[in-house]
């Protein structure tokens, strides 16, 4: 036998830990262990058969809330209420065990597992969302039972049953769940990020440039934006995010672009759907050179950058139209802007400078020659060891020969505008995963690169990467295994559940009003559909009047009988009576009649031969012309 009480109790201990743990690693150390107690000493008291009297609960919960609430303020709103919760959820388990100290329980842990989404919402949070709420369904169950008699037992048989039905009540539900999925807001949190709690994330690359400010730089994996596009060849994947085209200080920084010719771009063309991560700037990468940027408001210049109108503080997503090409073509360009140098520069790189301008060559043999000098200083590129302090660019040309790609384009764009080149720098990012289950690149911080566009008369701007001629390995983007699967459940749920906000629902329901305006049927299938209706009407009819008509011979007869009676008698038919005992209080003598025949068939488990039934018909019919 199953004791209802002691059932119902522990599943309220459940219901209530299930509410506690994913507030616990967010909790002031008093609330994280003062819950933890309270279960262990509420499991005591149940084993005793004891509870707490409300005379002593009262004036302690009245002192936790006034210590607690000591501690409140703007900032601290959340934690002190995440406490307060915790706290009231453990002094509720070790009340008196009745039907509204449960239901406070159960309210209480469903209060704390909506607090810690404030924290964080992760597919963790969604097993114990599930979790409680089949839990809950149980346990309410059970309480209608406790509520008839807190100390009914069940057989082990009988607790079965209840205990599966009760949980089929969510699992049922499902269905709607699944409807819902397509109309209601979604959450802005990545489906893993249990696994790797928030931090302040920042992105790879920076609208400012300036070697030397650290001899480290950390390679951080962490991922950037994931583009569903068709493979392009690895030596196009240039991700374009910034242009920095003039200087302040030793830095290069973005200013506005100058009134350029309006650029043209020849190349294959490629669409990616892009989804990045947030970020605290508002530049939009994509595939070198983008033309285009559609589905997030945005600001676009004639160097090819965009810049979207907030910062990417949130999931979203957008569509870049890209040429793959090497060359921009701008006939006509400022090259007084495109000239300037920084404040400082070493002389002997001034005088490798004005060695390649007295040349007289081309700007394309300018920029050959520039080529041959950095191959010729064998250069290794590395992110450890960097030149720093006074003159970085003077020691990574010609002493200590090392450096990322911030040195490698910095030393050559100012070298072309030296050589009388106009130049700039491109930040963004070199590489990338393809993932050829999802069918997308993963782009991730440590590919964060830097890159130089150099100008050449009646051509444009050419792309040049002079970190190609390092020493070093190349960098692999090649990732297989555990690694990819785990990353296109998460892509995915970006995809359909985080980036799934309110715009979308819109245009999900105005798509479909478009569609069912614009729906235009073929005159031959209006016809057809109208022949169809015609020939179907007569068996349709047929079918709601067999629905409608009693199934059996003894079935209509005992309707007609009845609502003959209701009309001759008004309000005295309730039918709560069986025949018998409506004949003896009416005294009709057409249903006496009815009763007698009817009785003998029926009430014998058989069926009313054709002599009873045409007999009945005659009684009712009768019984309808005879008038009390």
């Amino acid at each position: 036998m199953v004791k209802i009480d002691l059932l119902l109790s522990g599943l309220t201990a459940c219901v209530a830990l299930i509410g506690y743990l994913p507030l616990q690693a967010y909790l002031d150390p008093f609330a994280r262990f003062f819950f933890p107690a309270a279960l262990a000493l509420a499991a005591f008291l149940q084993v005793r058969g004891r509870a707490l009297p409300p005379r002593v609960l009262t004036p302690a919960s009245i002192l936790l809330f006034a210590y607690l609430a000591s501690g409140f303020s703007l900032s601290r709103l959340v934690p002190v209420t995440a406490d307060l919760l915790v706290v009231f959820l453990g002094v509720r388990l070790l009340g008196e065990r009745t039907g509204r100290n449960y239901l406070q329980a159960f309210a209480l842990a469903l209060f704390c597992l909506s607090a810690s989404s404030l924290y964080e919402i992760s597919a963790l949070f969604l097993a114990y969302l599930f979790s409680l709420l089949l839990l809950l369904a149980v346990a309410l169950v059970l309480l209608t039972f406790h509520a008839d008699d807190p100390a009914s037992v069940l057989s082990r048989k009988e607790a079965k049953r209840v205990l599966g039905v009760a949980a089929l009540i969510p699992v049922a539900s499902l269905p709607l769940l699944l409807l819902f999925f397509f109309f209601l807001p979604r959450t802005q949190f990545p489906i893993w990020n249990f696994m790797n709690p928030p931090v302040g994330k920042k992105t790879g690359f920076s609208d400012t440039v300036q070697p030397g400010t650290a001899p480290a730089v950390a390679e951080v994996k962490g991922v950037v934006l994931r583009a569903v596009t068709p493979r392009v060849p690895e030596q196009r994947l240039y991700w374009r995010a910034v242009v920095l085209n003039a200087f302040k200080g030793e830095a290069w920084v973005r200013e506005p672009v100058p009134q350029d010719a309006p650029a043209r771009v020849r190349g294959e063309v490629v669409l990616q759907e892009i989804y990045p991560e947030r970020s605290d700037n508002p530049y939009l990468p994509a595939l070198n050179v983008t033309r285009s940027i559609t589905g997030l408001r945005n600001e676009p210049a004639s160097d090819g950058v965009f810049q979207a109108r907030r910062p990417l503080d949130q999931k979203v997503r957008y569509l870049a139209d890209s040429a793959l090409a090497d060359t921009v073509t701008v006939p006509r360009i400022d090259r007084e802007f495109y000239l300037r140098l920084p404040a400082h520069i070493s002389e002997r790189i001034r005088s490798q400078g004005r060695d390649v301008a007295q040349s007289g060559r081309s700007a394309v043999d300018k920029m050959r020659t520039l080529e041959a000098f950095f191959r010729g200083q064998r250069i290794t590129y590395a992110n450890t060891g960097l030149p720093v302090g006074g003159d970085p660019l003077d020691s990574f040309l010609f002493e200590k020969k090392r450096g990322n790609c911030e040195y490698f384009a910095s030393c050559y764009a100012i070298l072309l505008r030296l050589a009388g080149v106009p130049s700039r720098l491109v930040g963004g990012y070199r590489g990338g995963t393809y993932n050829a289950m999802g069918g997308y690149y993963l782009v991730t911080e440590d590919m964060a690169h830097v890159w130089v566009e150099a100008y050449l008369d009646g051509v444009g701007w050419r792309t040049v990467d002079p970190s190609a001629w390092a020493l070093g390995t190349v960098r692999s983007t090649q990732a297989r295994g555990v690694a990819m699967y785990l990353d296109m459940v998460g892509f995915y749920w970006d995809k359909a559940v985080v980036t799934y906000d309110l715009d979308k629902q819109m245009a999900l329901v105005r798509n479909a009003g478009s569609k069912a305006r614009n729906l235009r049927l073929p005159p031959w299938l209006g016809r057809g559909m109208l022949l169809a209706l015609a020939a179907l009407a007569p068996l349709l009819l047929w079918v709601f009047w067999r629905r409608r008509r009693p199934p059996t011979v003894e079935a209509r007869l005992l309707r007609r009988m009845l609502r003959l009676l209701a009309k001759r008698y008004p309000g005295e038919i309730s039918g709560n009576e069986g025949l018998f005992e409506l004949s003896a209080r009416l005294h009709d003598r057409h249903l006496a009649r009815f009763v007698a025949v009817y009785g003998s068939a029926v009430y014998r488990d058989r069926p009313l031969s054709r002599a009873e039934a045409a007999e009945l018909e005659e009684i009712v019919r009768e019984a309808s012309q005879d008038r009390p």
